[in-house]
């Protein structure tokens, strides 16, 4: 078994920042890959019990070609937000990406069939860590695609994973299915390599790729690594096939929809909304924040508004809670037991 990441000072990244807030525990799944996972824990003034912490736990999925550290800023928002009382936010790197080396073709990788038992490995062994309280399952992009999809296989399962809600970003069925065209030309048309970190950073910002400098400078550098003087792409999604992207989306409007948890999607513009969300959102079924002057990757061109957005949502989630165990603690009580209350038989 996993042990827990050690109670130590930040390490330092090798391609970050000399300073990182995060550590870094590595998981040796069944598939025999091994995945880096980082963690951010609440400052030792926001300590609370376990339980109370793991009940806030959120583990973050990243899109194509990026790298679990582009959930930092995010994170360390969260993190120092006293509303929540304390959280743990863990991020992972997919088979592929990051530090998660596998001996195949990105391609084979990056099928669903292949992320998703991943995924749900992930959710069981942190779910273990935090003493076995459910997770809020936050994916972007083809991160927000799994996510969803492992949130409802977690539910299929004897007995059931504990997902208690979805958070997806620029996850839209409709929108990226469109899209999809143009997607695979911008991939395949971005420099391959860098002569200088700082070559990189501007090209990401000259290109729309990112708007935000700081989180320019903070996260492209996780994304490459240095080789024969040149800094290149750790996962080159050039490589990456229609075939291979398309299941990631079909369904996926649907899938969202009827999943039975407490839901948030986060967007940059409401006409990325395609038929099927719109009709649902106007029937409440989930909830939405639009996240305005930002580009797809709003949780990095805007991390304080992707932030609060979350944080509002875990909120409601932790108060519709607590409220539910509320109710059920009184129809558990004498009181209202049939017997002494005939009334109560026909509440609901």
């Amino acid at each position: 078994m996993d042990a827990p990441p050690p109670p130590s000072i930040p390490r330092r990244s090798s391609r970050g920042p000399a300073e990182a807030d995060w550590r870094e525990a590595a998981m040796r799944l069944p598939s025999g890959i091994s995945v880096p996972t980082y963690w951010w824990h609440p400052p030792e003034e926001h300590l609370t019990p376990v339980s109370e912490l793991s009940s806030a736990a959120v583990l973050c999925l990243h899109g194509a070609g990026d790298v679990a550290l582009c959930w930092a800023p995010v994170a360390r928002r969260l993190l120092r937000d006293e509303r929540l009382g304390g959280n743990v936010i863990v991020s992972a790197d997919l088979r592929g990406h990051g530090g998660c080396v596998v001996e195949e073709s990105l391609d084979e990788s990056l099928r669903v069939d292949r992320l998703l038992p991943d995924v749900l490995e992930l959710v069981k062994r942190i779910s273990d860590r935090v003493e076995g309280e459910g997770l809020i399952l936050c994916g972007h992009s083809l991160g927000g695609a799994i996510a969803a999809r492992a949130a409802q296989a977690a539910l299929k399962l004897r007995p059931p994973l504990p997902v208690r809600a979805v958070v997806l970003l620029e996850s839209v069925e409709g929108t990226a299915t469109e899209a999809l065209p143009r997607s695979m030309a911008w991939m395949q048309a971005r420099p391959s390599t860098f002569s200088s970190l700082e070559d990189a950073i501007a090209w990401s910002l000259s290109s729309g790729m990112l708007t935000n400098p700081q989180a320019a400078r903070e996260n492209i550098p996780h994304r490459l690594v240095h080789e024969a003087d040149s800094w290149s792409w750790i996962t080159d999604v050039s490589k990456v096939t229609c075939s291979t992207m398309a299941p990631w989306f079909t369904g996926l409007s649907e899938l969202f929809v009827k999943l039975p948890l407490p839901k948030l999607l986060l967007v940059q513009h409401l006409e990325h909304l395609d038929a099927r969300l719109e009709a649902a959102h106007m029937q409440g079924r989930f909830r939405l924040e639009v996240i305005p002057h930002a580009g797809h990757y709003i949780h990095e061109d805007r991390p304080e508004e992707v932030a609060e957005a979350i944080a509002k949502f875990l909120l409601q989630l932790k108060q519709q809670e607590a409220a539910y165990a509320k109710i059920m603690e009184g129809r558990a009580s004498p009181s209202s037991s049939p017997s002494s209350n005939p009334k109560r038989q026909r509440v609901h």
